[in-house]
């Protein structure tokens, strides 16, 4: 399953077929599923025999506008197309979960309810925000939710969690500076953005290190930066996009407030008209503390003490968060990664891949903390 996935990626919100495997799969396993949730996301779940909690459990389905490098039999087949993140992995493991309880017969021997969500455009459509503004788990009285996500900087069979934010928030930055272009051979004549641009670039880098205290968190990258049209004309205009990765409502209100600051300033410094855009991306994932001291107990006892590793938050940003905002949950990172098969690149490398075996350990690992769960809000 990992590998049919890995070979036909689809990106954000055109997963329809890989939608329609994971119905057919559901359907094989007498799993009833309802599709098209967000436009093309897909919810599923079983129920015991006995009363107990609602728990739920979500993988991401798409995949990154990527062309894979990796000379494997499973290589994408969909140009310009990868899955890059591992979300490929994550519905096969998710799949092998409800797999592993049909085939146990939860449903007579367990208690309460298990929901299962494949989420589509998680790498930056809010397909979470997307599945909820649905209401279709307005009346599920979700007590826990679970998500893993490959974790190349760990070996198989680890496993790692933040204690508490897990992931940064994020918000998307759009600048266009309005010049007057011309002749590249006179400058004088014109007002150049490229190079109004160029300097802003380097300016924004000193928001972090003197704007900010040493122990405060923040990311600011400008990924995107587009002028001109040939080499001897000065363009009317460049634009440029980048990210904030921010983990306080604090430091997020003095970066962008620096930042306004700045992109005006061109304005007098270089004679361009500065414009700034900013869009609120995705919220801060916060780990439920409770769910943190149930995981780590029962991770350990599944792994092993030297398996598991409570550490701190990552910059980037995960839509996770907004089931967060609705549930308690947490986000798990897996150990995906073999340097001795070359499994060593990471996230969003042409060259990423994992080792397979993490689809056996997510699978027993998962079921064991969905099904451990269920026992435990029943004794309660």
């Amino acid at each position: 399953l990992r590998r049919h996935f890995h070979q036909f990626p689809e990106l954000a919100y055109q997963e329809q077929k890989t939608a329609a495997k994971i119905v057919a799969v559901l359907r094989d396993l007498g799993v009833p599923a309802r599709d098209r949730i967000g436009k093309t996301g897909v919810v599923a779940g079983l129920t015991a025999a006995r009363p107990g909690p609602t728990v739920a459990m979500r993988a991401d389905m798409d995949a990154l506008p990527l062309e894979e490098q990796n000379d494997v039999p499973y290589r994408s087949q969909h140009s310009g197309v990868m899955h890059a993140c591992g979300h490929d992995a994550h519905v096969a493991i998710l799949l092998g979960v409800v797999r592993s309880l049909v085939e146990s017969r939860w449903q007579e021997k367990g208690a309460g309810k298990i929901l299962f969500i494949f989420q589509p455009a998680e790498e930056g459509g809010a397909g979470a925000r997307a599945m909820l503004e649905t209401g279709i788990l307005d009346a599920e009285p979700i007590s826990a939710i679970f998500a893993g996500h490959m974790h190349p900087e760990l070996p198989v069979g680890h496993l790692a969690f933040a204690p508490d934010a897990s992931n940064a928030a994020s918000d998307n930055i759009n600048i266009r500076l309005i010049g007057r272009g011309g002749h590249g051979a006179h400058p004088q004549a014109c007002v150049d953005p490229i190079v109004a641009g160029a300097s802003l670039v380097t300016q924004l880098q000193t928001i972090i290190s003197r704007n900010l205290a040493a122990t405060d968190s923040a990311v600011l990258t400008i990924g995107s930066f587009h002028a001109g049209t040939a080499r001897n004309i000065i363009p009317q205009e460049a634009v440029m996009k980048g990210t904030l990765r921010t983990l306080s409502p604090g430091v997020r209100d003095r970066v962008l407030a620096r930042l306004l600051e700045m992109v005006k300033g061109l304005e007098v410094a270089y004679q361009v008209v500065a414009e700034l855009e900013t869009a609120v991306g995705y919220p801060l994932l916060v780990n439920d503390s409770r769910l943190v001291r149930f995981v780590d107990t029962e991770a350990r006892t599944f792994l092993g003490d030297d398996c598991v590793h409570p550490g701190p938050p990552r910059m980037g940003s995960e839509d996770f968060a907004f089931f967060l905002q609705k549930f308690p949950g947490i986000l798990l990172r897996v150990g995906c990664h073999d340097p001795a098969q070359g499994i060593a690149h990471g996230l969003h490398s042409p060259f990423f891949d994992l080792d397979e075996r993490v689809l056996d350990v997510g699978v027993r690992l998962f079921t064991h903390l969905l099904t451990s769960y269920a026992k435990l809000g029943r004794s309660q």
